[in-house]
């Protein structure tokens, strides 16, 4: 250990690849054997890091610990975090406490906070807490703490699965050269995915979820502050995290929750908006970034109606001269994919009200998108999944195992086969030229006054103009 971090430690060690404590003890296992991901694969530990704040270069040295005691004002044992994250950049050193649980185990307000105080009264940068809850951001805390409390001390927040999500991008997109090190990284994938690790996806939603359901189906007006309203919306936000981790590790590629910036930097706006929205609308409506898709998807579940809605809008071309062309510009895309519940809405120009149609119906005949007595072309058209869930919709594990079946679901069915409308560029002119005669009709016509020349006399000549 560096003499710093010695002098403010009573013990600790250096995490272990290969932790040897107690089978029983899969947290302080699972702790170590990430912390020590992070030393042997720096790109790994940049992924992850970089996201709590850290600057990390390729000068830079991590060192991470477990079993970390701070020595306290009495000389005894003081708290005890399960890790300390050490990156040193020449003079200038980062570090973090690592607070983790595992399976079932959630995080408290209390142990948080008495790390976030530690921190501060050591000067440690940032405190990290890893558990199976999930948060929208890193920055956006499953925990509600007091704000004081990270006045000078930043807090972070990563799901297990968000943290295997990384390290399976990386592998699957070759972007670490070092064998030794894919390796590993690979093990760690391994080791997470074993149910022995205790590291499990999002099965439920909160228990409140079904009270939300009853009173929003019996009419009752939503109270944004209401607790099974606001658990309601945080277990959404739980949700929708889950979903963009199990896309991205799908198709290989990062998927996420599209926020605005005033969103994505204040978590508690970002949450009493969506409380705001459900309390009006009675749903739920959320939009996801996907690496050169078409456009966004956009999932919804509306409350009322125990519908999700799963949907891509696209510009419709301008290019062309009839809306039947529009419309089967699109289809085209969609021939031969999974049908089932799949729809087409157009959106038109002025006030055209917009018009559905199955995708069956549609590809049948698309003038049946058309309003009657329009000739305008539609302006953007949109591929969508209803799925109504019925009874299932209140079940607080039934809806999370169906969103988690249709969104990804839809996103193989249409969404990966969807191309954006690019205006083809526009072309040089050319100037037509003036025809030049041929060499054959001069020809002709030399020769024509040639003869002219020699067979006329004079007077044939004479007599022929006076006519």
């Amino acid at each position: 250990m560096s003499s710093e971090i010695t002098s403010i430690l009573a013990s600790g060690q250096l995490a272990r690849l290969i932790p040897t404590v107690a089978d029983s003890k899969k947290e302080e296992r699972a702790t170590s054997t990430l912390l020590a991901s992070f030393m042997v694969v720096p790109s790994f530990a940049t992924s992850v890091l970089s996201d709590a704040g850290a600057s990390i270069g390729k000068r830079s040295k991590i060192t991470c610990y477990t079993e970390v005691v701070f020595k306290s004002a009495d000389k005894g044992k003081g708290p005890r975090p399960d890790g300390l994250v050490v990156v040193a950049n020449g003079s200038k050193t980062w570090t973090a406490l690592i607070e983790s649980k595992i399976g079932n185990a959630e995080l408290t307000n209390d142990q948080v906070e008495e790390y976030l105080s530690l921190a501060k009264q050591y000067k440690i940068n940032a405190v990290i807490t890893i558990s199976n809850q999930f948060a929208t951001t890193p920055t956006h805390h499953p925990l509600t703490i007091a704000k004081s409390k990270t006045k000078s001390v930043e807090l972070y927040h990563f799901s297990w699965l968000s943290l295997k999500s990384k390290a399976v991008l990386l592998t699957g997109a070759k972007g670490i050269d070092d064998p030794e090190q894919a390796y590993i990284l690979s093990e760690l994938v391994r080791y997470l995915d074993h149910d022995s690790s205790g590291i499990t996806a999002l099965n439920k939603m909160p228990a409140l979820w079904k009270d939300l359901c009853t009173a929003v189906q019996n009419g009752v007006a939503l109270n944004r502050k209401a607790e099974f309203l606001t658990e309601s919306v945080s277990g959404w936000h739980q949700l929708l995290r889950h979903l963009t981790l199990n896309l991205s590790m799908a198709i290989g590629q990062p998927v996420d929750i599209n926020l605005t910036r005033q969103r994505e930097k204040d978590a508690d706006l970002n949450f009493s908006e969506d409380c705001a929205y459900l309390a009006k609308e009675s749903s739920l409506k959320a939009e996801f970034n996907i690496p050169n898709a078409a456009s966004r998807l956009v999932l919804s579940a509306d409350v009322l109606r125990k519908v999700i809605n799963v949907s891509m809008k696209l510009e419709a071309p301008k290019d062309k001269s009839r809306a039947t062309a529009s419309i089967n510009w699109l289809t085209r895309q969609l021939k031969g994919t999974n049908y089932e519940n799949l729809s087409i809405r157009a959106y038109w120009p002025k006030r055209i009200p917009e018009t559905m149609a199955s995708l069956d119906a549609v590809l049948e005949d698309p003038s049946v998108l058309i309003p009657p007595n329009v000739r305008e072309l539609p302006t953007y058209l949109e591929v969508v999944r209803v799925v109504d869930l019925g009874a299932r919709f209140k079940g607080a594990k039934t809806f999370v195992e169906d969103v988690s079946t249709q969104f990804p679901k839809f996103y193989h069915d249409a969404g990966q086969l969807l191309t954006k409308w690019v205006a083809q560029a526009p072309k040089i002119k050319e100037k037509k030229q003036e025809e030049e005669p041929s060499i054959p009709t001069i020809f002709s016509e030399v020769r024509n006054v040639t003869q002219f020349e020699a067979s006329d006399s004079p007077e044939n000549v004479t007599e022929e103009l006076n006519v």
